[in-house]
């Protein structure tokens, strides 16, 4: 985890503007106008966590971020307003935003976000490495917004909010949970907002179809059980039609849920907070009821195995003959006793 911090107070006053100019720019975030206030004054606490989610807490007098000097940056941009007042504009239109309101978009799209009053925000800038993993298909959006007053947009901006107080505290290993859910949070709203588009017409509605579907697989990927008509019934629809849309995007169900499994195995294996878990151990609470077919599967994959993986973040394996198969894996689990590079 890497961590640093500014504030315009330490610095001469003729100095402030072109300091805080260069914060921003150097957390993608272009500065449009910047009032000529004496009493101008703004701080950060930047940090940036193991998935590589760049995060922000800034507070500051009235400006306006505004641009698009972000557009060769590939990634994902979120904000949550905590304190003040803020107008959103973009080629969607204008919105007044409201504390606990969050906006999102992909960046090199030109919006403005301009505060007339003293301001916080919390920010994070979410590489797409840490969000196609989840996406079967590419997807287009532009800014969007999430009210924060009632449903998922309450409960995620409850999480930044309590995030930002507790900036100065954290260490590496809290941030790593808070990584997932920001992940698993952005995925749930875009595949529900009506907004996202993939395509034009039925290619679209199919797309976005199969974006929900893997939404339910995600939930369900450490049932070692879990069958195409598991899903489909769940969805609502035939396990045929569910073939199809994998077909189009050259995909099988089998193949999805597998390298679903194996993502999740691979953030388990360098987490600290699985240190005391051994290899099989995570291979089996992803799904997975074989561990020496984990192994070949992760090896084919990602070029290397569980256990040298796990040692290039300096965590041991803590895998041993005594390991108990967990009910419902099956005989097959047998062979976690067995397991091996």
């Amino acid at each position: 985890m890497t961590a640093w911090h500014l504030i315009t107070d330490q610095f001469p006053v003729e100095q402030r503007r072109d300091v805080w100019r260069d914060a921003l720019e150097k957390l993608k975030l272009p500065l449009d106008h910047l009032p000529e206030d004496e009493d101008f004054f703004a701080k950060l606490l930047c940090l940036k966590s193991p998935l590589g989610i760049e995060f922000a807490r800034i507070t500051s007098s009235p400006q306006e971020i505004s641009g698009r000097l972000m557009k060769k940056v590939d990634a994902v941009w979120l904000i949550v307003l905590i304190e003040g007042s803020a107008t959103l504009t973009h080629p969607g239109g204008k919105l007044e935003l409201a504390p606990q309101d969050i906006i999102y978009g992909q960046t090199g799209i030109p919006a403005s976000l301009s505060f007339s009053t003293k301001f916080q925000v919390l920010y994070a800038l979410i590489p797409k490495s840490a969000v196609n993993p989840r996406l079967i298909t590419p997807l287009s959006f532009g800014v969007l917004h999430l009210p924060g007053r009632s449903g998922i947009g309450h409960v995620l901006s409850g999480m930044l909010k309590a995030l930002a107080e507790t900036f100065g505290t954290l260490t590496e290993g809290p941030l790593r949970p808070i990584d997932m859910a920001l992940s698993e949070f952005l995925m749930t709203a875009l595949a529900d907002n009506p907004q996202v588009q993939t395509a034009r017409g039925s290619a679209g509605i199919r797309s976005m179809a199969l974006q929900r579907i893997c939404q339910i697989i995600e939930t369900r990927l450490s049932d070692p059980d879990l069958t195409l008509e598991d899903v489909a019934n769940e969805y609502g629809g035939s396990a045929r039609y569910l073939q199809k849309l994998f077909k189009e995007v050259d995909q099988t169900f089998s193949g999805y849920v597998r390298n679903r499994r194996l993502e999740r195995c691979r953030h388990d294996l360098i987490n600290p907070t699985f240190a005391h878990l051994g290899i099989s151990q995570i291979c089996f609470r992803w799904g997975f009821n074989e561990a020496a077919h984990f192994s070949r599967a992760f090896r084919d994959r990602y070029g290397t195995t569980p256990r040298a993986y796990r040692q290039s973040a300096g965590l041991a394996d803590n895998d041993n003959g005594d390991f108990q198969v967990p009910p419902g894996a099956g005989t097959e689990g047998a062979a976690a006793r067995q397991f091996a590079e």
